[in-house]
């Protein structure tokens, strides 16, 4: 029987009005239910208007485990904040793309600095500027929607 304190918690900091979830251990239906019970808890709790789900650390992501980190995507986009997915690795990419997902409305980012320059420009003022952008293909190249980002990694990015 396990209680749950035995169930591993995926760390979370507040930066920068930025709920950051860094994943790096196993998931099952626990460790995803204790996640998505203290994700939302802290979204709530920070009133902060964006998540960021640092994947880097998972070598393996199965389509059900996906699943589950977009139904946990989609909670916090009723409760008013943005989410990216950040630091998907190639061979995590290509299998679940392999396996036929559906990556439609999400979006992605290579790594964390990047995640929190979508979330960053995503506001009003950021918008406006965003238009004087001195090379606007760096910046794809550094983040994208999901169906740029999974199609350019299943490419050999």
């Amino acid at each position: 029987m396990t209680s749950a304190t035995d169930t591993p918690r995926i760390a979370m900091q507040v930066a920068r009005d930025v709920v950051v979830a860094s994943i790096q251990v196993d998931l099952d239906d626990a460790v995803l239910a204790q996640f998505r019970e203290d994700l939302l808890r802290r979204l709530q709790e920070s009133g902060c208007h964006g998540v960021i789900l640092d994947v880097s650390g998972l070598d393996t992501l199965d389509a059900e485990e996906f699943a589950a980190l977009r139904h946990v995507i989609t909670m916090t986009r009723i409760m008013g904040a943005r989410s990216v997915l950040a630091g998907l690795r190639p061979g995590v990419v290509s299998a679940l793309i392999e396996s036929g997902i559906d990556t439609d409305g999400l979006t992605t980012a290579v790594d964390l600095d990047a995640a929190f320059g979508l979330l960053l420009d995503a506001s009003p003022a950021a918008a406006e500027d965003d238009t004087d952008a001195d090379d606007p293909d760096e910046r794809d190249d550094e983040s994208a929607s999901a169906s740029d980002s999974l199609s350019d990694a299943e490419a050999g990015r």
